[in-house]
């Protein structure tokens, strides 16, 4: 019996011998440390069309091991915004061991806007139209994610009758881009029955048009013909409507960001088509 205690308390310090052996073995050999990853700047300044290999541009990659390994560095994947126009670049390299190290960085788009709307016709129906018509003329682009149509959310406020023939209809719009910017925008939709609503107008070649504060818009620049009853026609080259009997009623004010109204009318009609003009900060 002593014996075998003996040969028992043998084999356990045996292997805990070959155990630590191993253990101290694995913790000075084996590879735990993950690339230290380096850049130039801890934050970029670039346009929209800045390229991944724009971002990699200077960084490098070094493992203790391996030495360099820049050629694994990747950009792995790009926040939403932490403010307008500026986002968190995420970094990434590996070793032979699969061991990975990442960085992080800011980047700041230089030639960023928000989220931009654009009306396709004027905002005016005829009466009995509904509220799903209205989206029909309305569209969304973005500098970073191009068509966002689809991606755009209305609600409607209360239709409110003007006259016996008339009524207007506020339509809230709003679109999101995959940075995470909402761009907002308040219209008012107008229904007439269908003898104002064939009245003749000038028709423009932009109805929704967004200008830098400063700058001022050049109005008789965007009409195009004529409108009437939901078509456009072209002016006659002889006789008839043309541009010279357009009367514009400019009310921007381009030092004040803002939502303004241009208003076209041909001389001797009162009827009117209007340009909505966003003066952007």
């Amino acid at each position: 019996m002593r014996q075998l205690r003996i040969l028992l308390l043998i084999f356990f310090i045996a292997t805990a011998v070959v155990f630590g052996i191993y253990f101290i073995h694995d913790r000075t050999t084996s590879d735990n440390k993950a690339p230290v990853i380096s850049a130039p700047s801890e934050t970029i300044e670039a346009g929209i069309g800045v390229t991944e290999e724009d971002l990699l541009s200077g960084m490098t990659a070094m493992d203790n091991l391996d030495g360099d390994v820049t050629d694994t560095l990747s950009v792995t994947s790009k926040s939403k915004f932490i403010k307008k126009g500026t986002l968190v670049v995420n970094y990434a390299a590996f070793d032979k061991n699969n061991n990975v190290g990442t960085y992080s960085r800011e980047l700041t788009y230089t030639d960023y806007r928000s989220p931009r709307f654009r009306l396709t016709s004027p905002l005016c129906f005829s009466t009995g139209t509904g509220s799903g018509d209205f989206l029909k003329v309305i569209e969304a682009d973005d500098c970073l994610d191009g068509d966002i149509t689809q991606q755009i959310k209305a609600s409607f406020g209360t239709r409110t009758s003007t006259s016996a023939a008339t009524a207007k209809q506020t339509v809230n719009i709003q679109v999101t881009n995959s940075a995470g910017d909402t761009a907002v925008l308040e219209l008012t939709a107008e229904l007439k029955d269908y003898e104002l609503y064939a009245l003749r107008v000038p028709a423009l070649s932009e109805y929704l048009v967004y200008t830098e504060k400063g700058h001022q818009i050049n109005a008789r620049e965007y009409i195009s013909g004529i409108w009437s009853a939901g078509k456009t026609t072209q002016f006659k080259t002889e006789g008839g409507l043309n541009e010279n009997n357009v009367i514009v009623r400019n009310n921007v004010d381009a030092d004040v960001p803002g939502i303004y109204t241009v208003t076209y009318r041909f001389s001797g009609e009162e009827a009117e088509s209007t340009l909505l003009v966003v003066v952007e900060e």
